[in-house]
């Protein structure tokens, strides 16, 4: 098969399966209310609401990490970002250290491309985290004498057993193309797509393992930053 054809198919298994729960837990909520009637109304409509705000915060997440489409410009653009990551990982055990209110005003001007790497990033950091932890990001413009001109993004995963699955790793740093569409799944395809996303842009998907910590970093050239 095609790889591109079932990279495509690959991303919509996943994007159900992330939203089939919340769903599923809205249905539930509406069948409790059904069948209790105002007995143990509020806890049902508690369940409907809350489950109501993670399929609509996960969709946001997902038309900005891999549609087209850019941001909605209501708010500064690494803003609305970060309240879109965290968003997307509230109710959780994930909690998100993302400082924007003291970011530079370059970070601030970060391209709609960029900020669609990072929450790609963050989707795959999330999957080193089982037990919960931490996600810890960071961004530098880099322009010093010797070093590539570019921005540089990093996410650091942190938490007990911190570590990202075998066949997770073997999608986000192919060795080679030759054999990828026969490892690919729909546990592990958010992996190769932000491998390619960041060759796309001039940058490889750098990544190191410590104890209890996993961190993800690329470094995007200026000229392919826009």
């Amino acid at each position: 098969m095609n790889v591109d054809l079932k990279v495509v198919q690959l991303l919509c298994s996943r994007l159900c399966h992330d939203l089939v729960g919340p769903a599923g837990a809205i249905h539930n909520g509406m069948e409790l209310l059904e069948e209790s009637g105002l007995e143990d109304a509020d806890g049902a409509l508690a369940l409907v609401s809350s489950s109501v705000g993670q399929v609509s915060a996960r969709l946001s997440f997902f038309r900005l990490a891999f549609g087209l489409g850019g941001l909605s410009g209501r708010k500064p653009r690494l803003l609305e970002a970060h309240d879109m990551a965290a968003d997307f990982l509230r109710p959780g055990r994930i909690t998100l250290n993302w400082p924007v209110d003291q970011a530079s005003e370059a970070e601030q001007n970060l391209s709609v491309s960029a900020i669609k790497l990072m929450l790609n990033m963050i989707l795959v950091a999330t999957d080193a985290l089982p037990r919960g932890g931490s996600l810890g990001i960071s961004i530098a413009k880099l322009s010093e004498t010797g070093e590539t001109p570019g921005t540089g993004m990093a996410i650091k995963a942190s938490g007990e057993g911190a570590r990202l699955k075998d066949d997770l790793l073997e999608a986000l740093t192919p060795k080679t193309e030759d054999g990828i569409a026969d490892v690919l799944t729909a546990h592990n395809i958010h992996g190769y797509f932000c491998t390619k996303m960041a060759q796309n842009m001039g940058g490889e998907i750098e990544l190191s393992v410590g104890q209890d910590e996993v961190q993800l970093a690329v470094l995007i050239p200026d000229e392919t930053e826009s």
